[in-house]
């Protein structure tokens, strides 16, 4: 229980998958494909000494919005002692604050667990790993993602109940894949597959069901997740006019609503009725609308989707599909969605650590909101999301 008498699973956190940890998992012959890879390989500095990958050429918008002048991104929040390394504003609500600790050392990540007052992350990569889906090498990409999934299970071993993360799934080895994914479930870490697709396939591609069998046979939630600063990147980035605003407003909820829109329109729900999705980072106040306004689509366009059994808002209200909340969109909107879709779709999310979350106050600041229930408050904090990720459960 946490301490503020709530059991809370934050369904959105991050490690920044340093370059000098996963290599400790490589083999010789991966060690050596990587050195001498033809797709172009960068390393980006963190804070604490270690390094990211950049795999590709993911640009970010240079234009400043209103003028066609040319801007780079700073290297940090502009003269702020939080500053982290990254071109967004901090949000931090600190002092405490995140440390680079956090990336190797999970009983640092616990002891900030404690502060907030929570009690189980489920942690995503950040933008380094997932990159060598473009790499030309389809053996790398795989070698990096089970060295990733071996860096978590070491990771996350210390405190099994209360650090779990995600199997990177790659849409272009599918055979290779459904191992990994078999030789991962067995360990207790693992509560989603994260399907990480080419650029091109979409995340309805038939050719993908036996990761959803595998989601399905294994406990395995499904999570989607988009990508502004790497390989491969939001949809649509490249329409946002050269500006990184435009990006970052607009290409992850983009994301969110094409993803929600192929998984209820393409039947998936229908096929595999034990299969549980969710979608994080996306915003959310857009939610209810959207669900609504695929209702309508589908019935003018029934030819070109599966034969559905619901509608499309009748998925995302569950028991299927679960979303996180973003803690700027506020009361109101979690409200609204509560109401208009009811009480067991959303779930809590940070994106600890982040600079866009609001460590060490964001359970805090729900449990102070005045116009949303108990009962409600229970189910976005815990309830959701252990549905979600029911390897969670136990916790």
């Amino acid at each position: 229980m946490g301490k503020h008498g709530f059991k809370v699973l934050d369904a959105d956190t991050h490690v920044y998958e340093p370059c000098e940890v996963l290599e400790k998992y490589l083999s010789t012959r991966w060690k050596e494909a990587l050195a001498g890879s033809t797709t172009p390989i960068a390393r980006t500095a963190l804070r604490g000494g270690m390094h990211t990958y950049i795999v590709g050429d993911p640009k970010s918008g240079q234009r400043r919005l209103g003028s066609r002048e040319k801007v780079s991104r700073p290297t940090a929040p502009s003269a702020d002692k939080r500053a982290s390394g990254t071109p967004w504003g901090v949000q931090w609500k600190g002092p405490p604050w995140p440390t680079e600790r956090v990336n190797v050392d999970s009983h640092a990540r616990v002891a900030d667990m404690d502060i907030e007052g929570v009690d189980v992350h489920v942690i995503i990569p950040t933008r380094g790993v997932n990159g060598f889906a473009s790499a030309d090498d389809v053996g790398l990409e795989l070698a990096m993602y089970e060295a990733y999934h071996r860096y978590m299970a070491d990771y996350c071993g210390p405190h099994p109940t209360r650090l779990k993360s995600i199997i990177l799934a790659s849409g272009r080895d599918i055979d290779g894949t459904v191992k990994e994914i078999e030789r991962c479930a067995k360990e207790a870490w693992p509560v989603a597959l994260f399907p990480i697709t080419p650029v091109g396939m979409p995340i309805d591609d038939p050719g993908l069901d036996p990761l959803w069998a595998c989601a399905v046979e294994y406990d395995l939630a499904v999570l989607v997740h988009p990508f502004n600063l790497s390989n491969p990147r939001s949809p649509g980035l490249a329409d946002l006019w050269d500006n990184i605003f435009l990006e970052r407003a607009a290409g992850g909820v983009w994301a969110g609503m094409r993803a929600v829109a192929a998984i209820t329109g393409s039947g998936m729900l229908d096929r595999f009725p034990a299969m549980r999705v969710g979608v994080v980072e996306t915003g959310h106040g857009w939610l209810a609308s959207w669900a609504f306004h695929l209702d309508e689509v589908a019935e003018m366009t029934e030819y070109a989707i599966a034969h559905l059994s619901r509608k499309p808002s009748d998925y995302v209200r569950g028991p299927q599909f679960f979303q996180s909340i973003e803690m700027h969109e506020g009361e109101g909107t979690v409200r609204s969605i509560i109401e208009l879709l009811g009480p067991d779709t959303l779930m809590f999310g940070t994106d600890y650590p982040h600079t866009e979350c609001w460590f060490p106050k964001s359970v805090e600041t729900i449990l102070g909101w005045s116009t949303i229930s108990d009962e409600a408050k229970r189910k976005l904090l815990w309830d959701n999301g252990a549905s979600l990720y029911r390897r969670c459960q136990g916790a």
